[in-house]
């Protein structure tokens, strides 16, 4: 099915990544970035204390997109991506349990697991906690490691105890809704992310986390009507940028709701909106390549290398994608995808 392929496509390139008169890259604001889903920089930063540094001197819209690809491109799609095709391309968000399955750098025995199977930055994590239950360092790195293994229900318990030692972190909230979404307890999750929507009702992390929670639950054009309602509160308040992240949201949806043909309309108008925003050309090339339209594809590919600065950051990354997505056909990556995604219409 080809909306399952379509939540595979990435999303480090949220919107204000980029500035809608030129094709040059800004220093973004956390609220504007959604990761894969649901993950800012700062998330990653902190769940991963080793990007830290980078995050110093990079644009911090970087490190939602900083890992090596893999040697093969099936594997690669297979293991890296997911979300959807979203917005920005760039959207396509990276899923969070792929993101925290992803290996943390090696650093002498601190990754060595124990025969109880924790590893001893858990335990070292641990008897931390003991002698401070709020240490939010301890507490960020076991949510990594349990994570990391797949321990969605006991990471959430820890994430519990984050949003009590920070209960005005933003971060800490989205994390709690996905791990519900992860677990299945869709009508959790859907609350969870409409409360945080009350608060900031143009956060493109909880519109996207709310999207995806009602698709999975058979919610059909409610869908779009939530999103639609955003977007109309982004244009009665000017937020440029929040708009067009939320119509570029939109277009991703139709994506994988398998709506391609609606989906490169949308595309089309963000298009003829700012010609030099390199993001709409990218995820055009990749729905003609779902289906198979591959000379289409090839002239949006080009068009998106013209636009997309040599130094932005994640260029290699999408340069993996594109080559992905030119080189799978549509049957490999519906193959690789509908085991995941069989919950799609």
């Amino acid at each position: 099915m080809v909306s399952s392929i379509a939540t595979k496509i990435p999303l480090c390139l949220h919107s204000s990544t980029l500035n809608h008169n030129s094709n040059v890259v800004h220093p973004i604001s956390l609220k504007t970035l959604f990761l894969p889903p649901l993950y800012s920089p700062k998330t990653l930063t902190t769940l991963y204390p080793k990007l830290q540094a980078a995050s110093k001197s990079q644009n911090s819209a970087i490190l939602t997109c900083s890992w090596k690809p893999q040697k093969g491109i099936s594997k690669f799609f297979s293991e890296k991506i997911v979300f959807l095709l979203v917005g920005s391309f760039l959207f396509m968000g990276i899923r969070a349990k792929r993101v925290f399955s992803l290996p943390q750098p090696v650093q002498g025995s601190s990754v060595v697991e124990t025969q109880e199977g924790d590893s001893e930055e858990e335990v070292m994590c641990m008897k931390l906690l003991e002698k401070n239950p709020r240490d939010v360092d301890a507490l960020k790195t076991i949510v990594n490691v349990k994570m990391r293994k797949g321990k969605t229900k006991e990471a959430l318990k820890y994430v519990e105890k984050l949003i009590e030692v920070q209960p005005r972190e933003m971060e800490w909230r989205l994390l709690e809704a996905l791990c519900y979404e992860m677990m299945g307890q869709l009508s959790k999750a859907k609350r969870l992310f409409k409360e945080i929507l009350k608060q900031k009702p143009l956060l493109l992390r909880a519109l996207h986390g709310l999207a995806m929670v009602m698709h999975k639950n058979f919610e059909g054009p409610t869908v779009f009507e939530m999103l639609n309602g955003a977007l109309e509160v982004a244009r009665q308040e000017k937020r440029v940028n929040e708009e067009r992240n939320i119509k570029i949201l939109v277009a991703q949806m139709h994506v994988v709701k398998g709506e391609l043909e609606e989906a490169l309309q949308k595309f089309k108008l963000l298009v003829q909106e700012n010609p030099r925003d390199f993001r709409p050309y990218l995820c055009q090339g990749i729905v003609y390549s779902l289906l198979d339209k591959k000379k289409e594809a090839d002239e949006q590919f080009e068009i998106y290398r013209s636009l997309v600065p040599k130094e932005f950051p994640q260029r290699g990354f999408l340069d993996d994608v594109v080559l992905a997505a030119k080189t799978e056909t549509r049957e490999q990556l519906e193959k690789e995808f509908k085991n995941e995604f069989s919950y799609k219409t």
